[in-house]
């Protein structure tokens, strides 16, 4: 699908020499470090983005607001209808993008609540969630980790799937596809990617496909080191010059 060229992997050489030992990499099995809060906000996190990534610096800024929403506090409420004024409450007051006042319609929200319903379903919670997406193991571990976490929350999907679990040190052989990272690609090193691949699963699937066969295996590089390298420093990659190689 994705037609990569010596010259595409010569700039992504560059990019990787400059600045792959300078990319904060999560851990493998980091969440057994957190809390079952610290994951659930996570997941919030994930929804929060999708249409704008801003609002979710506020959310994470604002100790009071994320304990009102905490895994933890949550659980404890027996009213539903309260539970969802607090995740609508807390989506609107950072700013989070199609999060309606009318509760009734706001589709962040209600996702929200039935994410929480699935973990409050499963021993352990968030980390028992883990625990379980842990044990798919094999070689299309990975993959069978996006696609569970996929198919029983609400909002996240292609990219946040892999985001969260990757975040999670759970998965190495994959990419979540943000702007940042798509621009690169695109306008840096010049290969063609085609559009809609946010809302095509299979799509998604194909593109990072050749990514990590066409250029993290040349590299030797793991999907999470190319996908951290590229978002983290995006800025300064987009001001490099690659001489004769490219713009």
């Amino acid at each position: 699908m994705l037609k990569i060229n010596e010259n595409h992997l010569k700039k992504i050489k560059k990019i990787k020499n400059q600045f792959l030992s300078k990319t904060d990499v999560p851990k493998e099995d980091d969440w057994k470090n957190d809390t079952n809060n610290e994951i659930w906000w996570s997941i919030i996190g994930q929804v929060i983005v999708v249409g704008k990534d801003s609002p979710v610096d506020k959310f994470w800024s604002d100790n009071k607001l994320r304990n009102e929403v905490s895994y933890d506090n949550l659980i404890k409420i027996k009213d539903e209808n309260e539970i969802t004024k607090k995740i609508n409450h807390a989506l609107r007051a950072v700013g989070t993008r199609y999060a309606s006042d009318d509760i009734s319609k706001c589709k962040k929200t209600k996702s929200l609540v039935h994410n929480l319903k699935v973990l409050k379903n499963i021993k352990g919670g968030p980390k028992g969630l883990l625990q379980r997406l842990s044990e798919l193991s094999g070689r299309n571990g990975d993959k069978r980790k996006i696609k569970y976490l996929m198919k029983i929350m609400f909002f996240i999907k292609s990219k946040g799937a892999r985001d969260f679990l990757m975040g999670q040190g759970l998965v190495r052989n994959a990419v979540a596809f943000d702007v940042r990272v798509i621009t690169i690609l695109r306008k840096k090193v010049g290969i063609k990617i085609p559009g809609g691949y946010e809302n095509d699963e299979k799509l998604y699937d194909n593109i990072e496909k050749d990514v990590l066969s066409k250029i993290c295996n040349p590299l030797g590089i793991s999907g999470v080191q190319f996908d951290r390298m590229l978002f983290q420093n995006y800025d300064k990659i987009m001001k490099m010059n690659f001489g004769q190689d490219g713009p």
